[in-house]
């Protein structure tokens, strides 16, 4: 059981933060398909899911960052936190080890 737990301590929040990744990726891409006032379904959807993320993100970046690059620093960040992370995870000795595997 305590495996179990270890296992879901690193994964969750590994998932999520990849998930924000390529939702951010995600729009991006779309706008440069969109204008940003689009009224597309998928537009909006998008924009929804990532304002709060980027909302956050211009908190940790330079004021000199125009909006349209606030999207690629977010990713950046967001990659920083996902191997910081790691390494926190690692360092406590909480990383999922592989059972059954040949040494």
């Amino acid at each position: 059981m305590a495996q179990e737990a270890g296992f879901w301590l690193f994964h969750l929040p590994n998932i999520l933060l990849a998930a924000m990744i390529y939702t951010l990726l995600g729009r991006y891409i779309l706008s440069l398909m969109f204008q940003p006032d689009s009224d597309k379904v998928v537009w909006r959807v998008f924009k929804q899911i990532t304002d709060p993320i980027l909302a956050t993100a211009r908190l940790v970046t330079p004021a000199i960052v125009p909006p349209p690059l606030l999207n690629v620093f977010a990713v950046v960040w967001l990659l920083v936190a996902r191997v910081a992370f790691y390494f926190l995870i690692r360092s406590l000795g909480l990383l999922p080890t592989i059972t059954g595997a040949a040494p």
